[in-house]
């Protein structure tokens, strides 16, 4: 049976609601009712990076289809929220909070938005409405490049994306893109990071190798560096204390590999049918594959493929038409396959929506918190109360001890050999009681509460040991609460079966 750890999400969820009964007629009800419907939503995931990083080409991607725009126009200078609707929208949400619907048009697929007169300094952020099936359970949120030459992006992005005790997180989680690891890198992971919810975790961060093609200066064995390189950031303890993995990616591929046409993919079969010696020589750099005299194809063509492909997509789709994937439909999914974009996937669908709810109960709890303290000022009594039950959630719910741990035990402060560490990785970080225990999907109830048991006896031993520093404690700790949990959820299921 699938069983879920924890109910983090449930706990403010309710505390939201009634609070929100008490509060009915004041400023403050509408702010509780959206933070209850927050966590029914979809998760909120940020794209961030510095300029040029690759964010809205990776947005693209991740919708399907090209929709952000990637040039330096003023649409790309405003934070840009994407959602799942019902028909094709967008507008203009204005610091004064007043939302005005504006005129777009598609240029080349992706969106050209007119601002009709509205100063970008009076936009908050820009709400796309787009019938996207990608966005059903995921919000992407394309924000300004940080470390801009124009300082009004940079605050931009650390405005949305920054938080404290007093500013709840728009955001759920973060995929930082970055081209190799500079200290500005570290910075904002480490700035990003909740502190203000059962401590830092990295749970909520993943980081991308951007332009990973561009690594291997375009070779056709690029990816395969980028890879390595990824790897090895993934082991230096600083990275993995501030993000749960790197992976790389060549975004423009993956996004040309998604919208490739068919056009495209004619040029392609001319370009491969070219007399290989002839061909080799227009590969070896842009500059000679878009030499006027190269080619029959014309240099526009040409110049046009680089534009989509890059030199490593133009010879990654070379050899690949050369291998039988001749039509749009052919091609297209082996340019994605080489591009990294499901390894990204993969990471989405098994770090952030496993514990989506958990992501938004700690973005809601700060919301809450930072509600507690303005209420206070007005009404201290329900203020006061407010903010005991948020600590309250805070201190009990299971699912935050374990994001704790989790990075406890990520960022190397509790030692572990390297057997524990794998066993407390999946019983922190499962998202359900099997994949937690490490026991085949499906097991029945009996089954569960039995492995429970073992671990929560294995750790409080662990903890118990004179050689346990308080660090190790406080993840032995968390270990068995987990086991606990899933021990009386168990007995539970078993109860209600009698």
């Amino acid at each position: 049976m699938t069983m879920p750890i924890g109910n983090a999400g449930a706990m403010v969820q309710a505390l939201a609601r009634e609070l929100g009964h008490k509060l009915q007629g004041t400023p403050y009800r509408g702010e509780l009712d959206a933070i209850a419907a927050r966590l029914e939503g979809p998760l909120h995931v940020a794209i961030a990076g510095r300029v040029k990083a690759g964010k809205s080409t990776l947005l693209n991607a991740l919708v399907g289809e090209r929709l952000a725009p990637t040039d330096a126009g003023e649409c790309t200078r405003l934070v840009s929220w994407y959602r799942r609707g019902p028909r094709y929208e967008v507008s203009a949400r204005l610091r004064s909070g007043e939302d005005r619907t504006l005129e777009f048009r598609r240029d080349d697929g992706a969106l050209d938005v007119v601002l009709n007169g509205v100063a970008e300094a009076d936009v908050q952020f820009l709400d796309v409405r787009w019938p996207a099936s990608a966005l059903e359970r995921v919000t992407l949120i394309d924000t300004p490049g940080l470390a801009s030459l124009n300082d009004e992006n940079s605050r931009r992005s650390h405005e949305f994306l920054d938080h404290d005790a007093d500013h709840a997180p728009d955001a759920d989680a973060v995929v930082y893109l970055m081209r190799h690891l500079h200290r500005s890198d570290v910075e904002f992971l480490d700035a990003f990071m909740d502190r203000s919810v059962a401590a830092a975790s990295p749970v909520n961060a993943v980081a991308v190798l951007s332009r990973g093609d561009e690594i291997g200066a375009g070779r056709i064995d690029a990816m395969v560096s980028a890879r390595r390189i990824a790897e090895r950031y993934r082991g230096e303890p600083t990275v993995r204390s501030l993000c749960a993995t790197v992976v790389p990616l060549a975004g423009l591929l993956a996004e040309t590999g998604l919208t490739l046409r068919e056009a495209e993919a004619g040029a392609l079969r001319e370009l491969a049918a070219t007399p290989p010696d002839e061909l080799d020589l227009m590969l070896l750099s842009a500059e000679q594959f878009c030499d006027v005299h190269a080619s029959h194809l014309t240099a526009e063509i040409r110049r046009g493929l680089l534009d989509r492909l890059g030199m490593f997509g133009v010879r990654v789709a070379v050899e690949e038409v050369r291998a039988g994937a001749t039509t749009a439909a052919s091609l297209g999914p082996k340019l994605v396959e080489h591009s990294g974009l499901s390894e990204l996937h993969r990471v989405i669908a098994e770090h952030f929506l496993p514990r989506a709810r958990v992501l938004q109960a700690r973005s809601a709890l700060v919301a809450i918190r930072s509600l507690a303290r303005r209420l206070r000022a007005s009404d201290p009594a329900r203020g006061d109360h407010l903010d005991r039950e948020a600590e309250r959630i805070e201190a009990g719910a299971v699912d935050f001890a374990r994001i704790r741990a989790a990075h406890v035990v990520a960022s190397g402060a509790a030692r572990v050999d390297d057997d524990e560490r794998a066993e407390l990785e999946r019983l922190l970080l499962g998202p359900t009681a099997d994949a937690a225990l490490g026991i085949p999907p499906g097991a029945d109830a009996r089954e569960l509460a039995g492995a429970a048991l073992q671990v929560v006896a294995r750790w409080r031993d662990r903890a118990a040991s004179p050689l346990a520093d308080p660090a190790l404690v406080e993840v032995c700790e968390a270990a068995a609460r987990t086991g606990e949990a899933i021990y009386g959820a168990s007995q539970q299921s078993m109860a209600l079966r009698r």
